[in-house]
């Protein structure tokens, strides 16, 4: 019997649970990644809405606006961080190379979170009358103080949040710059809570709450170098009375504050061969000292003694900090030199400006002073946003000494001391030192043009000892259209300079080998503790001379009680516009490993450091 075809048989299908469990599975990652994705942008809408919020309400005074904006950044950091510390994203961390890009967001939200919630209640409690058409309002003002202590603990925590971020992983450079510029601002907020807040009553003193005070702002002159950096050739003063803002004085100390260079007999704050003697000195040769808190004195009492108004502070500032300033504030329009830019104000206003105007002085400097009359005007505007931005550009140039200030007050000198901005040569026992600097003895204006190179041979010995020899080889690279018969001002190539050689603290047998027709060496105490080793000579165009400065540091100085050497050295600057390339060779006279010092290069027998004396820092070398 033939058998009948029998039904398709359907495949089993799969319990519910299976079925539940693949549509869970499917589904969770796409509702994590619609929620993540939607709380990036969302947050992101949310922070750039409370930006442009904040800015709208700063310039129209909205109080109310400002402290909307507040919460609303609060609430756009707050999904950001919640979106980026969730478990998926801590594990995605995890992954090698991919997951540092994730671990530099999760770092950069959290600075973020915690920086905006603790700024929430002072900017609930903002008066954004705090300035208002030159004006600082000192009460409200002086309430903003009361609160900023309190966001101290978040910069500090956003600080160690953005120490972790590295340059590893994918996007790992634009993650670095982000964490740099970032550091930069909190670094700034945290000096403004942790230092300023909390001197309330002196910084009102300072705005004129008791009495007018007056800042001197000195434009130093890179092409004319005194030893603290470019001579002072314009200034301005910036008077607070009651918190109003007024510039006292804006010229070319030659033509508008004295009739030339007169002698001022003042008593000086430097021992010679820096300050003045009897007969006194100009006031743009007063502040010669290398030292800025005697420098920047010796100014300050010059023009104190000889001109009104009474100055209780000199601010020196230099090209290499007002083009930072124009580079965050915008171009600047002078008629006569055109726009300025961050990356033409040196070249235009020190290089050019001298031969293009050599028939009339005058005219230029006319000039710069209306550049300095935009700049202090930028300074002034009460724009938050500038202001900040400005405050961070000028801190950047404060390693330099292109700013540097001293204050007669003494609460003010420590806060600028507290941000080594007081124009320090910094030194302490125990280590060597890189400290050289020149002054102009001709009235050129080649300074600009001198190229310089410092090599320091150092060998230590077994005894922790050491000899030094620090080699500076000087070119006078003056245009050659310059008139070479000419030996003494503006337009002379020749380059005629004081050298000082600061000795490391308790060092010996300082000597300086120079060419044929320098001064013989000698060593003054430079009023501060410290020994300097001064030489002088002069450089034909086109001519390059070498000095070496040499001398003998103690034993025990660079030994390690368990073994081993450690090697430290301290850079001081001269405020300079161009570059100084400095080489820093140690070799040990018993033999050394040295692999494990960052910036340092191992050589045989010890290591080498090669770079710029741009910055104040300390070299350190640990060797076995």
């Amino acid at each position: 019997m033939a058998q009948e075809p029998s039904e398709p048989v359907s495949p089993a299908r799969a319990p519910g649970w299976q079925r539940a469990l693949k549509g869970v599975v499917i589904a969770v990652p796409l509702i994590f990644a619609a929620w993540f994705t939607v709380s990036l942008i969302v947050g992101a809408v949310e922070l750039a809405g409370a930006a442009s919020m904040f800015k709208s309400a700063s310039s129209t005074k909205d109080a109310a606006e400002i402290k909307q904006s507040a919460r609303q950044a609060e609430s756009g950091m707050s999904r950001i961080n919640t979106a980026m510390s969730s478990p998926p994203m801590r594990l995605a961390a995890l992954v090698p190379w991919f997951g540092a890009a994730v671990s530099n967001a999760q770092h950069f939200s959290s600075a973020g979170e915690q920086v905006v919630t603790a700024a929430v209640p002072v900017a609930e409690n903002f008066d954004p009358n705090v300035y208002r058409n030159g004006t600082i309002n000192l009460t409200a003002l002086d309430a903003l103080l009361q609160q900023m202590p309190q966001l101290t603990p978040a910069f500090d925590s956003a600080r160690e949040e953005l120490a972790n971020v590295t340059s590893f992983g994918p996007l790992g450079g634009l993650f670095a710059a982000a964490r740099d510029s970032g550091l930069a601002y909190v670094d700034l907020g945290e000096f403004a809570t942790s230092k300023i807040a909390p001197q309330r009553q002196v910084i009102l003193d300072a705005l004129g709450a008791k009495s007018p005070q007056e800042y001197m702002i000195a434009f130093e002159n890179p092409a004319q170098l005194r030893a603290p950096g470019g001579a002072p050739l314009s200034a301005a003063i910036l008077q607070f009375d009651n918190g109003k803002m007024t510039i006292a004085f804006n010229g070319y100390i030659a033509g508008d504050a004295f009739k030339g260079h007169p002698l001022i007999q003042y008593k000086p704050a430097s021992p010679p061969p820096w300050g003045a003697d009897a007969a006194g000195l100009g006031f743009v040769n007063s502040g010669a000292h290398p030292d800025w808190r005697l420098a920047g004195e010796d100014l300050i009492r010059a023009w104190n003694t000889a001109k009104d108004p009474k100055v209780d502070a000199m601010i020196g500032m230099d090209t290499r900090a007002i083009e930072a300033l124009i580079r965050a504030t915008g171009p600047i329009d002078v008629e006569g030199y055109g726009t300025l830019t961050a990356d033409n104000f040196a070249q235009k206003v020190v290089t050019d400006a001298y031969l293009d105007f050599q028939s009339d002085q005058r005219v230029r400097q006319s000039l710069n002073d209306k550049v300095a009359t935009v700049m202090i005007g930028r300074l002034m505007s009460g724009d938050l946003q500038t202001l900040a931005s400005a405050a961070i550009a000028l801190g950047e140039e404060i390693p330099g000494r292109h700013v540097q200030m001293r204050f007669q007050q003494p609460q003010l000198q420590q806060i600028a001391i507290d941000a080594e901005a007081a124009g320090e040569v910094y030194q302490t026992p125990g280590n060597d030192t890189v400290g050289f600097f020149s002054r102009n003895r001709n009235m050129s204006k080649v300074d600009v043009y001198s190229q310089r190179e410092l090599v320091s041979n150092v060998l230590v010995n077994e005894d922790g000892s050491a000899t030094v020899e620090q080699v500076l080889t000087v070119k006078n690279d003056a245009p050659s259209d310059l008139d070479a018969s000419k030996k003494i001002g503006y337009t002379t190539p020749w380059s005629a300079n004081e050298w000082f050689f600061y000795l490391p603290i308790g060092a010996t047998e300082p000597q300086i080998q120079a060419p044929d027709g320098y001064r013989k060496a000698t060593t003054y105490p430079d009023g501060l503790g410290r020994m300097v080793t001064t030489t002088e000579g002069t450089i034909a165009p086109q001519a390059t001379d070498v000095l070496k400065f040499s001398y003998k540091i103690a034993a025990g100085t660079f030994t390690r009680s368990g073994g081993g050497y450690s090697y430290r050295d301290q850079l001081n600057p001269q405020p300079m516009q161009q570059s100084v390339a400095l080489t820093v060779n140690v070799s040990f006279a018993g033999g050394a490993k040295c692999t494990s010092s960052p910036g340092w290069s191992a050589t045989g027998n010890g290591a080498t450091w090669s770079g710029e004396q741009s910055i104040r820092r300390t070299l350190n070398l640990e060797c076995s």
